[in-house]
């Protein structure tokens, strides 16, 4: 036990530092060339940035109410607001200690109404439906970086990637002999999956919460007067947080993420201004996050016990 604590330890501690790293190589990229990017900044305007928040807001609260609907399987009055405020409360844990800790705060927080074990299945479940969804927005458009052969080989893995992690989320039961091999916070698998018609909403609701994410991003590009495709940017936006997502090791994918976008953008305008765009972003997406959580355990302060 002491040797398994002391690995998830050093574990953690590798993927602050992978993740720093790599965002420190994004930060001498921008600095070194910021000759590029900074007159760009004189063109935002506190409208830019309040939209691109309220974007990045309306991306949580689409989340959030995927989330309700999924872990009810159904639309409940009574218990909308509670769980708006456990996604807002979960979200800090993604980044202390790390990404699976989201789920663990998740499980917690509904201790009470169910085993932990089943709450923890529904968050693998909807963190599965996400990434399929992301995966095939990443699909939609070859990096710029790539060669056109390679984009295409690129594109079809990230296709069937996002085929097999949604059939993976939807898969009704496990046979008991392969159930019966998960790790035991999985054990529950077979049980609490809502109906098809639930998972359909669930999707949309996770579709429209990608739509936001990309418009915010949208938004930021345009404010800074560069151009990019509509397509190509939320493809590679998508990329990127694949990419944070499966650097299993580093806290909510910082620094990775901002390398992996700052890849696909620096062909499409630039180094200097590619670097300054996956920093921007950062910032934006976790201002939103921020601000989410933060009225989540507000208002959770205040809500009557």
């Amino acid at each position: 036990m002491r040797w398994a604590d002391a690995m998830r330890r050093g574990g953690r501690a590798a993927g602050w530092l992978l993740g720093l790293a790599a965002l420190a190589l994004v930060a001498q990229q921008a600095w070194t060339r910021r000759a590029q990017w900074l007159p760009l900044w004189h063109r935002l305007d506190a409208a830019d940035l309040a939209l691109t928040l309220a974007l990045c807001l309306a991306m949580q609260l689409a989340f959030a109410l995927a989330w309700h609907l999924f872990a009810r399987g159904r639309w409940e009055p009574r218990q909308l607001y509670p769980d708006l405020l456990r996604w807002g409360q979960s979200l800090p844990g993604k980044y202390l200690p790390g990404k699976i800790w989201q789920g663990v705060a998740r499980s917690a927080l509904y201790a009470h109404e169910r085993r932990p074990a089943l709450t923890f299945v529904l968050f693998v479940r909807e963190q599965l439906l996400s990434l399929g969804i992301s995966a095939a927005i990443a699909a939609a458009a070859a990096p710029a970086a790539l060669s056109p052969q390679l984009g295409l080989t690129m594109q079809a893995a990230l296709l069937a990637f996002a085929v097999t992690v949604s059939v993976a989320a939807l898969w009704r039961r496990l046979p008991a002999a392969l159930a019966a091999r998960l790790p035991a916070p999985l054990a529950g698998w077979n049980q609490g999956l809502p109906e098809r018609g639930v998972l359909a909403r669930v999707w949309l609701l996770q579709l429209l919460a990608y739509a936001a994410m990309c418009a915010a991003f949208a938004v930021l590009v345009s404010a800074f007067g560069l151009r990019i495709g509509w397509l190509q940017a939320a493809a590679a936006l998508c990329l990127a947080g694949l990419a944070g997502v499966l650097a299993v090791l580093v806290p909510a994918g910082i620094g990775v993420r901002e390398a992996g976008l700052f890849w696909c953008l620096a062909p499409l305008v630039g180094a200097g201004n590619a670097a300054m765009l996956a920093l921007a972003w950062r910032v934006a997406i976790t201002a939103g996050e921020a601000v989410f959580a933060v009225a989540g355990f507000a208002l959770g302060a205040l809500r009557p016990r």
